[in-house]
């Protein structure tokens, strides 16, 4: 009898074992924790396979779960102004809530090309205040449409396919014109191509000509140093001739009004008319060289601005260019001084 009741006592041992063994694989899997979680609410407009149950993860590290979804339907949520299809609740453990952040991402993505989808939380700044408990996300991002996408490209590719077969005689003409005129173009350049060669190596010739030609030309014409010297030399000299003229004009004028007083006094009625005279002739001599003076400050300003003909034989190498051409062909054609066609 004690035997029957050990074999029974064994039994029960081995069933409630199995079942413990049971239990505890049930909520392995099931992703049972005993961390304490608060509640976060995402809404979506397409959430793709994501599934109750699915993982939350924070840079890779599992961090809650997603505990319900609602389907929403597009009714009108007061709080955030929305039309959410889809409203998932997440369940995430309290320990990470302080990287949590009031600018967060939400998005659904998945582990590898085909793997399981998951909702991964990008946390934010931190800099933002720290996201608060039972707050509803107003959109989420959802995961890329791949089944949208292959739908239209198939359909695109079932008009083209159609559109091939519908027009076969057009894309048939399309080929042998394009076929054509290639040839024809190949044919052309093979024609041609020592006439092709010959017109490559003078443009050559007329672009390093160009080149050389524009070289010296701002040599000799625009950098030269002597040209930039003389230019110099006459701004400076007509400055100082100006500034040097005011001065003199004031002498001139204080020895003119000292010669008048004294003319009044010395003198008969005719010597004090000439001494009146010239020294009206004096002043106007000093007037005119202070004009003179400024004048030929505004001819070498003119000249510097490349205005007038003067100036633009010295400033403008377009002019210069023009006038050594000419040079050049009269060089080699001088009949041209004496006969012109």
């Amino acid at each position: 009898m004690s035997q029957e009741r050990s074999i029974e006592v064994k039994v029960g041992a081995l069933i409630l074992v199995a079942l413990g063994i049971l239990g505890g694989f049930i909520l392995v899997m099931g992703g049972l924790s005993f961390e304490k979680s608060y509640a976060i609410y995402v809404d979506f407009d397409n959430p793709g396979g994501l599934q109750t149950g699915a993982p939350v993860k924070i840079a890779g590290m599992n961090v809650g779960k997603v505990d319900e979804m609602q389907f929403r339907g597009g009714e009108l949520d007061p709080k955030t102004g929305r039309r959410p299809m889809v409203r998932c609740k997440l369940r995430v453990q309290t320990k990470v809530q302080k990287t949590i952040h009031d600018d967060a991402e939400f998005y659904v993505t998945t582990q590898g090309v085909l793997g399981e989808q998951f909702l991964a939380i990008e946390p934010g700044s931190p800099n933002h205040p720290v996201l608060d408990p039972e707050t509803t996300i107003p959109k989420g991002v959802g995961p890329p449409r791949l089944d949208l996408f292959f739908a239209k490209a198939y359909e695109l590719l079932d008009m083209t396919v159609t559109g091939l077969n519908n027009n076969k005689d057009l894309v048939k003409d399309i080929a042998t014109n394009a076929r054509d005129l290639l040839g024809g173009l190949n044919g052309t350049i093979t024609d041609n191509r020592e006439r092709i060669n010959r017109i490559m190596q003078n443009l050559d010739s007329l672009t390093a000509e160009a080149n050389t030609l524009t070289k010296d030309a701002r040599t000799n014409y625009i950098d030269n140093p002597k040209l930039i010297t003389t230019v110099d030399n006459i701004e400076k000299i007509t400055t100082d001739l100006k500034n040097d003229s005011g001065p003199l004009l004031k002498d001139a004028k204080e020895a003119i009004a000292n010669l008048n007083r004294a003319s009044q006094t010395i003198g008969d009625a005719e010597g004090q008319a000439r001494l009146k005279k010239t020294l009206q002739d004096v002043s106007e001599l000093a007037s005119r060289a202070n004009a003179i003076a400024t004048d030929a400050q505004s001819i070498v300003a003119h000249i510097k601005k490349g205005e007038g003909t003067v100036g633009a034989l010295v400033m403008d190498e377009e002019l210069y260019d023009n006038l050594q051409e000419m040079t050049r062909d009269l060089k080699h054609n001088p009949w041209k001084f004496f006969w012109k066609n």
